[in-house]
């Protein structure tokens, strides 16, 4: 009897792990990189536009950044969609160990940062390890997401399909004409925890709608990804060769959230079954963030990809920036396999917490 029923456990946690959207948090990790790279590759000269007898357009290179960023700025809509479409299970001991996973990068890029032979600049070690604590607007935001995410849960679940699903369009109306339009600074651009409640909400009615724009084949929805991304570039030129230097790039974007929500449903599409060695990885996604966001890694990070810019051209520049993050990845996985045993010795040998799910 007891045999039976750890299989049947075995099987259902297995299956609860299914590969596709652990995939996605993989792919929305190296977009997140992506985007930050991007940054690095946008000069004030790329701006201005170049004559033509009928318009001004702008360089390839131009038009190949805003592509690389179209396609990029998904990554942290993506993130949030796949804590809604699970939801988060508060738990204190799950709030402990995000906390510890902060903690754990915090004192590692601090550790890293001290090596002699890197040759960082000096730094105030305390103010440095308390703005490191909490650097990065996500950070903050997904804190007080996940802190708020048994109300977020209890109204998700008082909700219908439909209720949910007109909540869902009205916040969006409200976040794009205050937010995006109007940049009211609570929707702060969207880096903000009153929008990702927003997406978090958006993964949660993804999970449960039947709207036919949503049950397309997945071929569709990474097709309208991909043109999405044509169509913001297109905006960017035309608003370019009419003079208007404003940037269309925004978590608020309209078109930004449609491709996140059809990337996320491509890859909800996509059966691949479970890989151990995705899951693996997709565990320490949020790993990379903290490390290459630090307050100390961040700055040296971003000027050896201006470096690589410089020396190389636009495409292959790009080639070899990709294997910085492929590098990137790897090297923040293994040690976070460190965090990981550490977190499971704390958190069954000091809060005698039964932590049989931690993924090893």
């Amino acid at each position: 009897m007891n045999i039976n029923s750890n299989a049947k456990n075995k099987k259902k946690n297995k299956e609860a792990r299914k590969s596709n959207l652990e995939l996605l948090r993989i792919v929305a990790m190296l977009l997140v990189l992506l985007t930050h790279y991007v940054s690095t590759r946008i000069s004030i000269e790329e701006y201005p536009l170049v004559s033509n007898s009928v318009f001004n357009i702008p360089s390839f290179h131009s038009i190949l950044n805003m592509e690389l960023e179209s396609l990029s700025f998904v990554c942290v809509n993506c993130f949030v969609l796949i804590s809604g479409y699970f939801r988060i299970k508060f738990k204190w001991h799950s709030f402990a160990n995000l906390f510890f996973q902060i903690l754990f990068w915090s004192l590692f890029c601090i550790l890293i940062a001290s090596l002699p032979f890197l040759k960082f600049p000096d730094f105030p070690l305390l103010k440095t390890f308390i703005t490191s604590l909490t650097w990065g607007w996500f950070v903050q935001g997904y804190i007080i997401l996940f802190i708020f995410s048994p109300v977020l849960n209890a109204f998700i679940d008082s909700c219908s399909e439909k209720q949910l699903g007109t909540y869902v369009f009205i916040f969006y109306l409200l976040s794009t004409i205050g937010g995006y339009l109007m940049l009211w600074t609570d929707f702060h651009e969207g880096m903000s925890a009153l929008s990702l409640m927003g997406i978090y909400l958006t993964g949660a009615y993804l999970k449960h709608t039947t709207l036919k724009i949503f049950s397309l084949k997945a071929t569709y929805d990474l097709l309208f990804y991909l043109v999405g991304g044509v169509i913001m570039v297109c905006l960017n030129i035309a608003m370019l060769s009419v003079g208007i230097h404003i940037s269309p790039y925004g978590y608020l974007n309209p078109m930004i959230i449609l491709m996140s929500v059809f990337l996320f449903l491509f890859f909800k599409k996509t059966e691949i079954g479970h890989k151990r060695w995705v899951n693996r990885f997709a565990a320490s996604a949020f790993s990379i963030y903290l490390f290459h966001c630090n307050v100390l890694i961040g700055p040296h990070i971003s000027s050896m990809w201006s470096k690589i810019n410089l020396q190389f051209s636009p495409l292959f520049s790009l080639f070899i920036a990709f294997i910085s993050f492929v590098i990137i990845y790897t090297f923040c996985t293994l040690v976070d396999r460190l965090r990981i045993y550490c977190w499971h010795y704390v958190s069954t040998k000091v809060f005698n917490y039964d932590d049989s799910k931690v993924r090893l």
